[in-house]
């Protein structure tokens, strides 16, 4: 059971804000932000539904010049309104309603930081970290964004920290219009109820970002064909 002193860190940006970080779609605004409002709504319904304190970070509750930064300072806001382990995650993994929140809790609770590392093995869809886990200057400076961060990070736990990190079940993160194709796509598509939603919101894409068209039809065009010219008059001779 929860004791209080966990909370889930969500940090993300706002819909209106996110669709200008990761271009979903080359087809505008509208279509952009709507997916992007979709994975935001789908991340905070599987957080609310962990029984857990949820803290919002997005807008100006994200302090800070670079993404390190900002993400320390959520965390450092977390240990001061008194929890003892923070959970953060954002809103760009489609399958984070089926994390075991409680089993990390239990890991955190016994003393061991949690990574939920992505799909490639580049970064993370979750980090988990007690109170003495975190080092801000450390933490702010790691490189964030980047193929080595889940590598970095770990090392930074059980080298400098001391304690060697709990993974959870790799997941898939979307970031981009790539990502977005390979999660409408393939079937079956888990989480349904996000995947048809974006479906709908996106009516058809193709790999190359733009609407699919209807293939032509097999019918093969009826062509005029000209008249044969008279026939010459017959003589009255003949």
């Amino acid at each position: 059971m929860p004791d209080g002193r966990t909370a889930i860190l969500f940090f993300s940006h706002r819909p209106a804000r996110e669709w200008h970080n990761k271009r979903f779609v080359e087809a505008g605004y509208v279509k952009n932000r709507r997916v992007a409002a979709a994975f935001y709504e789908h991340a905070r319904k599987a957080v609310a539904k962990s029984a857990l304190p949820v803290l919002e970070a997005h807008g100006p509750q994200q302090r800070g010049d670079t993404f390190g930064a900002r993400l320390a300072n959520a965390f450092a806001d977390a240990f001061a309104a008194g929890y003892d382990r923070v959970i953060a995650v954002g809103s760009d993994c489609p399958t984070l309603h089926e994390v075991d929140w409680a089993a990390v809790e239990a890991r955190l609770a016994d003393g061991t930081p949690v990574l939920g590392p992505t799909a490639n093995g580049a970064g993370t869809y979750l980090i988990g970290l007690t109170r003495a886990q975190f080092d801000w200057t450390t933490f702010a400076t790691l490189p964030w964004q980047s193929p080595t961060l889940l590598a970095a990070l770990h090392h930074h736990l059980a080298s400098d920290i001391g304690t060697t990190p709990a993974l959870r079940p790799p997941r898939a993160d979307v970031n981009g219009h790539a990502d977005l194709v390979h999660l409408v796509r393939r079937a079956p598509a888990p989480p349904r109820g996000l995947v048809d939603r974006l479906r709908a919101v996106l009516g058809g894409i193709s790999t190359a970002g733009s609407p699919t068209t209807a293939p032509a039809s097999p019918r093969t065009a009826l062509r005029r064909r000209p008249r044969a010219p008279p026939a010459p008059p017959r003589s009255p001779c003949a």
